[in-house]
């Protein structure tokens, strides 16, 4: 990657400061950006491998377990939001600084749970802090990462996620089987506060990030007076809504329901899942970078922004609805395959819709639109964790949950292309 462009090839109307990051600096925070999302996935990702053993320890049901996952995402949908609006004024570092310090807490204090409903409260707790750790890396990237290679940067900053789901399985069951549950929660929470000090150390070495990192300089104060109310007369705003509210329950399906799905349906114990739990995330981590490196091919192989990012979401929506056929599947190899063949297209379309925002918005307002975006995902997923608790206590079937979740694609598709209009900068009115 070449340093940072100016902010005015972002998009428009962006205000116009020099790039303040060499090469090397721009690699070394997109790296850090990694670990926190890879952090941040973890923690949340602790209570899914531990579904099983916290199950039978408090006597749950399904929809007990899905209200336990919903107390984490409706919470998770409003502080997404209000994490974007923060992030666009006290900038990425003090903004992630907060964001980690919190859920790190959070994650601790989970092991004090003494039943669903404080595992709830929690949960909840965690769900403030982790809103902070999407909108903070869109908003670097648009910032200080080259246009042509923005899409890469986000793929390897979003694999976190796929990163952080293939680490839990392996790591959780380990701190388990010797120290118990609580201590999975109170290990994974101190990883977070060894990340602070790695990033502490980088933003002391550039002084000049606490300048820049609000997306905004003092030759464009109107940049800071761009609300909500304003970002939400655009139709490219809803568009990134709704292609994450009908699409992310798939992610979010995988990620919380598959360990319970595994043991359930496939027979497996808790070391079971620890054995093949990770493979989809490694499946996933794969895809974030080659959908980011396909971006970066076929961008400079001539194609436009707008023609790329639909022809990558039309890909995904053709073929992560494959993953409906591992609910028939008989074997463990080929359930486990054909939930990887859907995650890795999916994939595709996460890492294109995530850059939607620094690919229509300013710098200064790419924060407040990715936080509207995860409020859609995080929307939706409450919406889909819910009833699918619901119809497994109802049908005692996996097949209606499959299918239903796959076919949400081609709805976001729909939906989200009726929506974008052209993919171009766009200049905000006021």
């Amino acid at each position: 990657m070449s340093p940072a462009p100016t902010a005015e090839s972002s998009a428009a109307g962006a205000p116009p400061f020099q790039a303040v990051f060499s090469t090397t600096s721009i690699v070394v925070l997109v790296t850090l950006l990694l670990g926190s999302t890879t952090i941040n996935y973890i923690d949340r990702q602790v209570l899914s491998v531990l579904a099983p053993t916290l199950r039978d320890e408090f006597k749950m049901n399904n929809a007990q377990y899905a209200a336990i996952l919903n107390a984490f995402l409706i919470t998770y949908a409003f502080s997404y939001a209000l994490a974007g609006w923060v992030m666009d004024r006290l900038g990425v570092g003090r903004g992630l600084t907060l964001a980690i310090s919190w859920w790190s807490i959070a994650g601790m204090l989970t092991s004090l749970a003494r039943g669903p409903l404080s595992m709830g409260f929690f949960r909840g707790l965690l769900a403030i802090g982790e809103g902070g750790g999407w909108p903070s890396f869109a908003k670097a990237v648009s910032l200080w990462v080259p246009p042509n290679a923005r899409a890469l940067a986000m793929g390897v900053c979003n694999s976190g996620s796929s990163l952080g789901s293939l680490i839990a399985p392996p790591l959780v069951v380990f701190v388990t089987l010797y120290f118990g549950w609580r201590g999975a929660f109170l290990v994974t929470g101190t990883l977070g506060f060894v990340w602070l000090l790695a990033f502490q150390i980088f933003r002391y070495l550039h002084p000049q990030m606490r300048t820049t990192d609000r997306g905004q300089s003092s030759a464009d104060p109107a940049a800071k007076r761009v609300g909500w109310r304003s970002l939400m007369g655009y139709r490219q705003t809803w568009a990134v809504f709704f292609c994450r509210f009908f699409a992310d329950p798939l992610w979010y399906f995988y990620v919380f329901w598959i360990p319970e799905f595994l043991t359930r349906e496939r027979g497996l114990d808790l070391a079971g899942i620890g054995k093949v739990a990770w493979i989809p995330f490694v499946v996933s981590d794969i895809a974030n970078f080659a959908s980011g490196y396909v971006t970066l091919r076929l961008q400079r192989a001539g194609w436009s922004v707008d023609r790329t990012r639909k022809a990558l979401m039309l890909l995904a929506t053709l073929l992560a609805p494959v993953g409906i056929l591992a609910v028939f599947a008989k074997s463990l190899f080929w359930t486990i395959g054909l939930i990887c063949v859907a995650i890795f297209f999916w994939i595709f379309w996460s890492v294109t819709v995530h850059t939607l925002p620094g690919d229509y918005f300013p710098p200064h307002a790419v924060a407040s639109v990715y936080g509207v975006g995860g409020t859609g995902s995080t929307v939706g997923s409450v919406i889909s964790t819910w009833a699918v608790g619901q119809i497994l206590d109802l049908t005692h079937s996996y097949t209606p949950v499959f299918v239903g979740i796959g076919l949400l694609m081609p709805v976001a598709f729909l939906v989200g292309t009726r929506l974008m209009g052209r993919v171009q900068p766009i200049r905000l009115d006021g």
